[in-house]
């Protein structure tokens, strides 16, 4: 078989084979979906293609397939990371602030600046939340804009950052980087390890109404510590 069909919670990761030919793989999903038709009957799903690089004609020509073997309602995840442009390198000081009659360089009136420390990583982000059974695993930091609810997980070896409620587990710094980070707009973990830190976070009393402050856990001088962002 040119594919592999992983469930996980209400997600299906659908591993394609990138030695074979599509039509190949196209009639060996028929196949799959038609041969376990019970299982996918009345189901709602998000569904992931990996392994291989498709055009959106290859990809809709898959999803026909499963919605016309099925009755399930179906919906495509991305979880390749997007590509940025390279930036252009920084230009000297003085060609930026440089008066254009004299050449000399302009007086600058703000006060400089502090350099900001920072680390590159590929990045992968998931729109909409996840639900309870659902894990999101990438090596890389990981942006999920939405609510992580209880019984789902995070694992990244990179950054956790959440646009929404982190009610669920987050790994950051997975491989060992005690550099990680985990953020949220509301920091409300089941479990919070970064690096091979584990921790909880106790849920603080709030008066009637509060938002949440959104927050940040990083490590420092070996235990996790929590601040406002």
């Amino acid at each position: 078989m040119s594919i592999t069909i992983k469930s996980m919670g209400d997600s299906i990761n659908i591993l394609l084979d990138e030695n074979v030919d599509f039509e190949a793989i196209a009639e060996d999903l028929r196949k799959k979906v038609s041969d376990a038709k019970q299982f996918f009957e009345g189901a709602s799903a998000n569904v992931s293609f990996q392994g291989r690089k498709l055009s959106d004609v290859e990809e809709q020509s898959l999803l026909n397939i499963i919605t016309s073997e099925t009755t399930m309602d179906v919906t495509l995840v991305d979880y390749e990371a997007p590509v940025f442009p390279t930036l252009p390198p920084p230009r000297p000081a003085k060609e930026r602030f440089a008066d254009p009659v004299t050449d000399e360089p302009k007086a600058i009136k703000v006060a400089d600046r502090q350099a900001i420390n920072y680390k590159k990583s590929e990045t992968a982000y998931h729109h909409g939340g996840l639900r309870s059974g659902q894990s999101l695993k990438f090596n890389g930091s990981v942006v999920v804009l939405g609510d992580v609810n209880p019984g789902s997980e995070i694992v990244a070896s990179g950054n956790v950052i959440v646009l929404g409620a982190l009610k669920g587990m987050a790994h950051a710094g997975a491989g060992g980087d005690t550099s990680s980070f985990v953020s949220a707009l509301a920091l409300q973990p089941t479990q919070l390890r970064i690096a091979n830190i584990i921790t909880s976070i106790p849920s603080a009393p709030k008066k009637k109404n509060e938002p949440p402050i959104p927050s940040i856990a990083y490590v420092k001088e070996g235990q996790v510590f929590v601040g406002p962002l």
